[in-house]
């Protein structure tokens, strides 16, 4: 979650309030407690050492020593209608408060910084849609978003997201104006059938899910509209079968009349999640993560493709790293990774001890 440092004037305030109970008095002068407003801490900070990736052609760059702090102080005051405002430092930067109310009817979150209230939390069409394949998504992850609506109901959910104007677009957002960049999303099932759909200015898209003789069987259709104008129509099958031990997904998707296919198996090996895969664009791919020791962690990833950030057009995708977490801490771990994705670790080759609070 990014939200921004409150002041030391108002932690102390509310710090006091985390630790009292209010006093309600009743009708004949009895009094009863009530929960305060509660005000939880929590975060990370690190010191690293980091040899950067030679991203452009000349001198390979020097490594780098540094730090980085991200703080979350979150205030909630409980009950059937709630509130939550937030505020934290992120990559010792400073921003702004999101504020979220629940009601029985709607969650409602304001605030550039993750109006969403953290990742997962279920957003807009980028998050509810899910396509198939080589299928596009249906806008970025809008997790900068001003604002956020989420309305269950009935096993269903809608969401949407937007921005509270146009000026000094962020590169995530689209050109076009408000209504081009708010983003809405719908989820839930009926039938044994489980339904996704989204929307996002003149894109759009909707995929049906169910059990078929104990495989997952996914269908997607989507219009997406291009940067030039033009819509593109794109269409999926996946298909996902449970083998002895082996999870088998398989998937045939086309995009603007191009026929994309893909293939992944994944199993459980010696305590290891293995997982490879191939497809139509020749990107094969193998995964290993897990555990060495009851303290330490292996997370290995390569890919044939070349799509990463080096300058060499001949590198593979790697991401390896090897975690400890320290025993007897709380959250304290030392890693050392390499990575040229950006993904699971920092890219560059890196050192780095975190600690959780």
């Amino acid at each position: 979650m990014k939200k921004a440092l409150l002041t030391t004037t108002a932690l102390v305030a509310l710090s006091g309030a985390a630790f009292a109970d209010s006093v309600a008095v009743r009708n004949g002068g009895t009094s009863h407690h009530t929960h305060a407003p509660t005000v939880v801490f929590h975060g990370e900070a690190n010191i690293k050492y980091n040899l950067p990736l030679k991203t452009v052609a000349g001198d390979t760059p020097d490594g780098v020593i540094a730090s980085d702090v991200d703080l979350d102080v979150t205030m909630t005051s409980p009950g059937q209608y709630s509130a939550t405002v937030s505020y934290g430092m992120e990559g010792n930067n400073i921003a702004g408060a999101t504020v979220t109310v629940v009601t029985p009817v709607a969650e409602i979150s304001v605030g550039r910084a993750d109006a969403r209230g953290g990742a997962g939390a279920g957003a807009d069409a980028s998050d509810l849609f899910s396509e198939v394949g080589d299928m596009s998504g249906i806008g970025a992850d809008e997790d900068n978003s001003d604002w956020y609506v989420k309305v269950p109901f009935g096993g269903w959910t809608v969401a949407a997201s937007g921005y509270a104007d146009d000026t000094n677009n962020p590169a995530s957002r689209g050109t076009g104006g408000m209504s081009e960049n708010a983003s809405i999303g719908l989820s839930g099932s009926v039938g044994g059938l489980t339904v996704t759909a989204g929307g996002m200015g003149d894109s759009g898209g909707a995929s049906i899910s169910t059990n078929l003789m104990g495989a997952t069987v996914t269908v997607a259709a989507a219009n997406m509209k291009q940067a030039n104008g033009t819509t593109v129509q794109e269409s999926g099958i996946g298909i996902s079968i449970p083998v002895s031990g082996v999870t088998l997904d398989l998937d045939s998707s086309t995009v603007d009349g191009t026929s994309h296919w893909g293939a992944s198996a994944k199993a459980n090996v010696s305590g290891f999640t293995v997982t490879v895969g191939t497809g139509s664009d020749e990107n094969n791919k193998v995964k290993i993560t897990g555990n060495l020791t009851s303290a330490v962690a292996l997370h290995l990833e390569y890919e044939s493709s070349t799509d990463n950030l080096t300058f060499d057009d001949a590198d593979p995708t790697i991401e390896a790293g090897v975690t400890y977490s320290v025993p007897g801490t709380k959250g304290t771990t030392i890693s050392a990774s390499y990575s040229n994705d950006d993904d699971d670790f920092d890219p560059g080759t890196q050192v780095k001890m975190a600690f959780k609070f």
